[in-house]
């Protein structure tokens, strides 16, 4: 078994509260509005994956403690630190609390996909990806899936 997904929790499987749920993840998907933080480092065991989605002006969905805890990979640096209505309060409120500083944010997504930044150093080691909404990325990821859809004669189209 791939020891990245040690501890796959079974479909039927019902954890007994969101923080339960958890401290039992190897990945963790954070796509809230909540002004408050979802995810908190204490209830993510060694080895977690965070992919941190959403986006609130009021708050943010990850601690400080998270994100001064785990390797931090983004879309993009400017997107990241611009300011709002853009930018991340995940990231810039844990810089502006002093828990990090800007060179804590390890690497570009695409610095760790072309190979010129690594990724995690070993299993026990969180890791966290912010996404911002970089529309160039999205656009890409859709080109791809339809390509692939197109050249495997899945899906349908739509005139409109």
């Amino acid at each position: 078994m791939n020891q990245a997904f040690r501890n796959v929790i079974p479909r039927q499987a019902r954890a007994a509260s969101f923080v339960d749920a958890i401290r039992a993840a190897d990945v963790v998907c954070a796509c809230t509005h909540s002004a408050e933080p979802v995810v908190r480092r204490e209830w993510l065991r060694a080895g977690a994956h965070v992919n941190a989605v959403g986006y609130n002006t009021a708050g943010r969905e990850v601690d400080g403690e998270t994100v001064a805890a785990a390797l931090v990979v983004i879309e993009s640096r400017a997107a990241t630190r611009a300011p709002p209505p853009g930018g991340s309060n995940d990231l810039l409120w844990p810089i502006r609390d002093g828990l990090i500083d800007a060179t804590h944010i390890h690497a570009e997504l695409g610095e760790v996909v072309s190979g010129a930044r690594p990724g995690r150093a070993d299993f026990s080691q969180i890791t966290l990806y912010k996404s911002v909404g970089v529309a160039v990325e999205d656009a890409a990821a859709a080109a791809l899936v339809l390509r692939l859809a197109r050249e495997r004669g899945v899906g349908r189209s739509i005139e409109i």
